[in-house]
């Protein structure tokens, strides 16, 4: 950071903000399966109740293969399409707030209020669903309100890089960042079949190690050290400039950069300055067409993180009748995936393709037919009729997920250097409206498909088809006239 004394307080252990997002991630990921089935067998349990109370055993349990009715699948789409919905109202009002924040009084201590708010999230879904519970399952939906607290777990991961780059020498940072992002995939590979592993004996004990997880989160933040920002530099912070306009950039921006602590005190964690910054530079961007298909990519990135995290799980145990503990491993095929594509295939590909193309045109390359594997995986998984072909479909669809850091690549190339970290934030606006749209309504058309039968079954992938094929169109379109960065 600009202007900062080094760091102080804590151990000097370099990587501990992997750790930390390690820890945190795999708290957030290792209930991707549990909650769905928690919530399952909430919804399971009322209606049986009222049509066949023998089948519910004394602890409230109850078998989950007569779980798998349509009606009982229909509410539960319901249910979680408006969950994600509800989620992601606190993150879109409150992250660029909480991120100024952090800017003003530490990431370690808007950190510590994101886990305290995570783990109120946890413990009332707990609270709702346990099997001892007679609440009706749409309480859930209240859990939404912790989310306040920090801004939910979307601003956690943005903090913990911010940490990355405040303790790191610039000489390390890029390999500080990868160790942290590897610690990210090695949690996506390992999360799911420990969740699987633990529901086999209880669903209530991935709840357990997540809490545990996540309370290890604390000590481990109390050692990461802090930054301590000069005196003039804090002055400047408090003083801050009177229009306002840098009100929502403080967090996204290039750390390193003198005016990223620039955020004006009064305004900078207010609703007003945030809507005002958002409503400025977006009407901006729809006035440059590249800039505007770029973020309409970013609007639909969104869909394929839905479908596999809302929808894959239920749809595979719903088409070939696997309990949800084994369809959740196919979280893991997709993260192995993720893994091999960002390590060897991208890298390799992009690095060959830049010999003789501008970098520009590789990232629209990368980015546009990274969409068309999504649209090709999605129709396949759509109509798979066995779960061989499932899993094939599956890895077509999961090699397509180099599509935002495309988009992102590509952005860079159509923007001014100086407002990169500002388009960025209105990136992350427009992927959090992605994502309350596409939740309902991909729910909306599983229940839909449930009731139909058949077929119509595999109706949100080919929604999603529709979606990456249209951005594969797009993207395509894209062009850059003359790069603001010079390529090395």
């Amino acid at each position: 950071m600009a202007n900062s004394q080094p760091p102080s307080q804590g151990f000097d252990f370099p990587y501990l903000p992997a750790l930390l997002l390690f820890l945190f991630e795999f708290s957030e990921l290792v209930l991707t399966s549990p909650r769905i089935r928690l919530i399952e067998a909430s919804i399971c349990r009322s209606h049986y109740l009222a049509h066949d109370p023998s089948v519910i055993n004394p602890d409230g349990s109850i078998d989950e293969s007569l779980c798998k009715l349509d009606a009982i699948q229909a509410r539960l789409a319901h249910i979680r399409g408006w969950q994600v919905f509800f989620e992601a109202i606190p993150v879109l009002l409150l992250a660029i707030p909480w991120g100024a924040l952090a800017d003003r009084v530490g990431r370690k201590r808007v950190l510590a209020i994101n886990y305290i708010g995570y783990l109120i999230h946890i413990s009332w879904i707990l609270v709702v669903c346990h099997p001892g519970s007679t609440m009706a399952v749409e309480w859930v939906w209240v859990s939404a309100l912790a989310f306040v607290l920090g801004g939910g777990p979307r601003t956690a991961n943005v903090l913990i890089l911010a940490l990355v780059n405040d303790t790191s020498p610039a000489k390390e940072r890029s390999e500080r960042f990868y160790y942290t992002y590897s610690a990210y995939l090695v949690t996506e590979l390992i999360a799911m079949p420990a969740a699987s592993f633990l529901m086999e004996r209880s669903i209530l004990l991935p709840f357990a190690l997540a809490l545990l997880t996540l309370g290890a989160c604390f000590p481990v933040l109390a050692a990461v050290p802090g930054v301590v920002l000069k005196q003039e530099e804090h002055s400047h912070i408090t003083r801050g400039d009177e229009d306002g306009d840098e009100a929502a950039a403080g967090l996204l921006d290039d750390v390193g950069e003198e005016r990223a602590t620039t955020i004006p005190k009064h305004t900078a964690t207010t609703l007003t300055s945030t809507f005002r910054y958002l409503r400025d530079e977006f009407s901006k961007a729809i006035y440059d067409t590249n800039i505007l298909l770029v973020l309409l990519g970013h609007f639909i990135c969104p869909v394929r993180q839905e479908l596999v995290f809302q929808i894959l799980i239920p749809y595979t145990s719903k088409r070939f009748s696997l309990p949800i503990s084994t369809s959740g491993l196919m979280l893991s095929v997709v993260a192995t995936v993720n893994l091999l594509i960002y390590l060897f295939v991208l890298t390799s590909l992009t690095r060959f393709l830049r010999r003789s193309l501008p970098s520009s045109h590789v990232d629209t390359l990368t980015a546009s037919y990274s969409s068309l594997l999504l649209a090709f995986g999605c129709f396949a998984i759509g109509l798979a009729a066995t779960f061989p072909l499932l899993l094939v479909s599956t890895v077509v669809f999961a090699a397509g997920f180099g599509i935002r850091l495309g988009l992102l690549s590509l952005l860079t190339s159509l923007v001014d250097p100086a407002k990169i970290g500002r388009v960025y934030t209105l990136v992350t606006v427009v992927e959090g409206f992605g994502e309350m749209i596409s939740a309902p309504v991909l729910q909306g058309l599983w229940a839909w498909g449930l009731e139909k039968g058949g077929i119509w079954r595999g109706v949100p992938w080919i929604a999603g088809a529709v979606a990456y094929a249209a951005g594969w169109w797009w993207i395509g379109k894209v062009r850059v006239k003359g790069e603001w960065r010079e390529d090395e």
